[in-house]
């Protein structure tokens, strides 16, 4: 996903952008039809980016309508969803705090950051709900006789593959050039 944002941001180059974003769907897919808590988050990321009006590129639309045209196909995995619009609200709060944050930024570059300046640069309401959801999944899975029990939350490994994508998307975008240069040199 973020090789494909640096492809169209940076590069403008388009035609790289749709085809890391349909390789991105293809891994993606295979991870949701195996994973709801995966397909969950995934769709939240999408319904709230949507919302959050920053699907606005040729790439994204491309992948964010086949995703879901192809995970109705394949069918959906059981996940919550209670879960689901709880991620989507976690999403859009990442969304449109990161833009008030750039916003701030672009208009006062001298500004001390906040921790909730921080909160949004990193845009980690999503990582902390997906902890939370993990955390409870925790909770029914250790005490069946709960308040909770029986309601649906992520297993409670989610957390630790939510953050090791997040690590690998941050990661991708700091690697871009060299990837980039790298395919450029290849093809010529």
């Amino acid at each position: 996903m973020k090789f494909s944002d640096e492809a169209v941001d940076v590069k403008n180059n388009k035609l790289l952008g749709i085809f890391a974003n349909v390789i991105c769907v293809v891994f993606t897919l295979l991870v949701s039809v195996v994973n709801g808590d995966a397909a969950c988050i995934f769709l939240s990321i999408i319904i709230g980016t949507g919302l959050s009006k920053k699907i606005d590129a040729i790439n994204h639309i491309i992948a964010a309508i086949l995703f879901i045209i192809l995970l109705a196909i394949i069918g959906f995995p059981e996940f919550s969803w209670l879960c689901l619009i709880i991620c989507i609200f976690a999403n859009l709060i990442d969304e449109l705090g990161n833009d008030k944050y750039d916003e701030k930024i672009e208009n006062n570059s001298n500004v001390n950051e906040t921790l909730l300046d921080k909160f949004f640069k990193y845009r980690c309401a999503l990582k902390v709900t997906v902890l939370i959801l993990s955390l409870l999944g925790l909770v029914n899975v250790l005490f069946t006789n709960t308040i909770i029990s029986g309601i649906m939350f992520f297993q409670p490994l989610t957390v630790i593959l939510f953050y090791i994508f997040d690590f690998s998307y941050e990661m991708a975008g700091k690697s871009f050039e060299g990837i980039y240069n790298t395919f450029q040199s290849i093809l010529g």
